[in-house]
């Protein structure tokens, strides 16, 4: 099972026009009905890592916005949330996050302190189940809306993302 890297960037004409082309909805949607499959119909599974320290507000917000992007392309995924044991109580919200969206989308891995980041990314890399993996920030610095753009881009020149 090969494992990448997001390292790709579209180009912001692109990703706008991508947008402008793109309905949202704010409707509430199941993140775990349905058979999920890539745009292209072959099945790919795609790992969100997501390390977090003291991300408590912005982590239900990432979450919903990612399973918003996955779902409405219909692509299977997981997010694995690294928390390196947050003050805040990011750790709880993970939990309630996980039992609304189910563990098999919200995987929690958290740490016992402060390990920083990059061990962060090799922790999560050792428990993705997906055959691609995307790293995000839970800041929201990194939106899920580029995930789809990213994946496109991927599949017409075979790039590592």
């Amino acid at each position: 099972m090969s494992r990448f890297h997001v390292s790709i960037t579209p180009e912001p004409d692109s990703l706008q026009s991508k947008a402008s082309r793109t309905t949202q909805s704010s409707l509430p949607f199941s993140a775990t009905s349905g058979t999920h499959l890539s745009m292209s119909g072959n099945h790919n599974k795609y790992s969100v890592l997501l390390p977090t320290y003291n991300e408590r507000d912005n982590l239900p917000i990432i979450i919903w916005l990612l399973a918003k992007t996955f779902e409405e392309h219909r692509l299977d995924y997981e997010v694995i949330i690294i928390d390196d044991n947050s003050p805040d109580g990011t750790l709880e919200v993970a939990k309630q996050l996980q039992r609304v969206y189910g563990e098999e989308r919200i995987v929690l891995r958290p740490r016992a302190g402060k390990l920083g980041l990059g061990t962060a990314y090799i922790h999560g890399i050792q428990n993705a189940t997906g055959n691609f993996v995307i790293i995000m920030d839970a800041d929201m610095s990194h939106h899920p809306k580029a995930i789809p753009e990213f994946i496109r881009k991927q599949r017409e020149r075979d790039y590592d993302i």
